[in-house]
């Protein structure tokens, strides 16, 4: 059965079977290989897992947007294209908490097609969207649908501030991959779903394009390969944490400049508020002497750093108070990305 938005999708001015064959190429697969250490009566094993998310090719130098959960804790990346082309890639900026990332892959196909990543703020409920991605691993599959709602979120922190709410099919595998207008343009980012059964029931989350520009782009803060969830002070209240605010450490990508100057990850996954969030890593009360609750003046203070400046993490690890400081490596320019035109 055809769903009613799908038909409107597809009587729409530009037929959705023309809208998919001209973006469809800009869309990649992401896989991800991962490895921890789990305690058996036996001792230590080592636990590689293979994780699929999607993401979307965003700039013609290799900049790939994907979802930061889907490569958060990668020992490698992989990036496939439509054509079978593969080339990996690496994290050069990373929103745990608005749940993005930048990936600059090592190569792009000779003919490699670019996403135009549109504006977010003029999106409607009733607007008609689709989502190319990779559900349970099903390669450039299509659904299609409407913005439900958009959300913004009054407790930044343990999900994305500014959300748009869609009754399009997403499901495991999708997460990183593109939302597209009638258009063809990127207006959003797969992020997570509400469901009690694991499956889509039409309550489908996608952080907005204007959140990608301006945080992967427009002010992208230096990577050192951690994932840091802010913690608000009523969540804090909860773990009788003495704070305002701080940032908590959830993951920490191994050989990366964090985990070699010691900044330790969280081991238990745990529930708050409906969310998933890694506990038991080293909790970030300042940075470079800026409170951590005060998150604008946080970017702000990181934004200027260059390669080889010092960051320094006042923090609480097991409850006392210590510090780590990580410099910053040499790493890429984030190019401007175009804006979509009127």
């Amino acid at each position: 059965m055809i769903s009613l938005a799908l038909l409107a999708l597809v009587s729409s001015a530009v037929p959705l079977e023309e809208l998919f064959v001209k973006v469809d190429p800009t869309v990649v697969t992401v896989r991800v290989a991962t490895k921890s250490l789990t305690e058996n009566s036996s001792g230590a094993v080592m636990v590689v897992a293979l994780i699929t998310g999607s993401g979307v090719l965003v700039h013609p130098d290799g900049f790939v947007v994907t979802a930061a959960h889907v490569v958060e804790a990668a020992e490698l990346v992989e990036v496939h294209w439509l054509d079978g082309f593969k080339a990996k890639a690496k994290v050069v900026s990373l929103s745990r908490t608005e749940d993005i990332a930048l990936l600059k892959v090592e190569a792009t196909p000779p003919k490699a097609v670019v996403a135009v990543v549109g504006d977010s703020s003029v999106l409607k409920p009733g607007q008609r969207l689709f989502a190319i991605g990779a559900p349970y691993g099903l390669e450039h599959s299509l659904t299609a649908g409407v913005v439900s709602a958009l959300r913004d979120n009054d407790r930044p922190g343990l999900m994305p501030r500014h959300l748009v709410q869609t009754d399009v099919p997403l499901n495991q595998g999708n997460s990183g991959g593109p939302l597209f207008n009638e258009k063809g343009e990127v207006v959003g980012i797969a992020s997570f779903m509400l469901s009690q059964s694991g499956g889509s029931v039409g309550l489908n989350f996608a952080v907005p394009s204007n959140t990608v520009r301006t945080r992967l782009f427009d002010e992208a803060l230096p990577y050192i390969g951690v994932g840091l969830r802010f913690i608000p002070r009523d969540v804090a209240e909860i773990f009788n944490w003495p704070l305002e605010g701080g940032f908590l450490v959830e993951t920490v990508r191994p050989q990366s400049p964090a985990e070699v100057a010691g900044l330790r990850a969280g081991a238990v996954a745990s529930e708050v508020g409906g969310n998933r969030v890694q506990l038991g890593g080293d909790l970030i009360v300042s940075v470079n002497g800026v409170p951590a609750f005060e998150t604008t003046k946080v970017a702000q203070a990181l934004r200027v750093l260059k390669a080889g400046d010092v960051i320094r993490y006042d923090l609480l690890r097991g409850g006392k108070p210590g510090h780590v400081e990580v410099p910053i490596p040499a790493g890429l320019t984030v190019p401007a990305l175009p804006k979509p035109k009127k």
